[in-house]
């Protein structure tokens, strides 16, 4: 058996699977090497079944965090290399725009209620969050990708929250701006 990628877990902790991660680290070997691109959200995406032993789940999620920069880095130099760096402004700039606009909504109506049964994330929290990403967005708030990767907001129901899915789409597209930028 070849060197495992990540640290082996013993049998009594959950891991992800081995086969799993590593062919999916296979095929972003594969592209990465190859010049071809791999889009962000397969890779934010990814997700292995857990069983006894594994991979540890934080190295491999710190691995993909990583890999979606590597990605995004690739993305961004082969379009500076063709269309040039003010071209390469512009079209964050133009990606990011729905999500400005979004942003830009009154607090308690950025995004909607819940449904189902009814919970989600804070309002207050993502209202906060929010105003700090609009901020990045105009400069004037420095910020991390990662701390969009690893925020966590407090659960709520009703009108005091925000539909879970609804902010993680969100947040997935602000990620691959913020990855993308470098």
């Amino acid at each position: 058996m070849s060197q495992p990628l990540f640290t082996l877990l013993s049998e009594n902790e959950h891991g992800y699977s081995r086969e799993e991660v590593d062919q999916f680290m296979a095929r972003a070997r594969t592209a990465y090497d190859s010049g071809r691109s791999m889009p962000l959200a397969e890779i934010r995406e990814a997700s292995f079944s857990l069983g006894a032993g594994g991979y540890s789940p934080a190295e491999v999620d710190a691995a993909l965090d990583r890999l979606e920069d590597a990605f995004a880095s690739a993305e961004r130099d082969r379009y500076i290399a063709a269309h040039g760096e003010d071209a390469w402004y512009e079209l964050l700039a133009e990606r990011a725009e729905p999500l400005r606009r979004r942003l830009e909504r009154p607090e308690g109506q950025r995004f909607r209620e819940p449904s189902g049964d009814g919970t989600g994330y804070r309002r207050a929290d993502v209202d906060q969050l929010a105003h700090r990403l609009e901020q990045y967005l105009d400069g004037e708030n420095p910020m991390s990708v990662d701390e969009i990767r690893t925020v966590a907001f407090e659960t709520a129901s009703g009108s005091s929250a925000y539909d879970e899915a609804q902010v993680d789409a969100f947040l997935d597209r602000m990620t691959e701006i913020m990855a993308s930028v470098g």
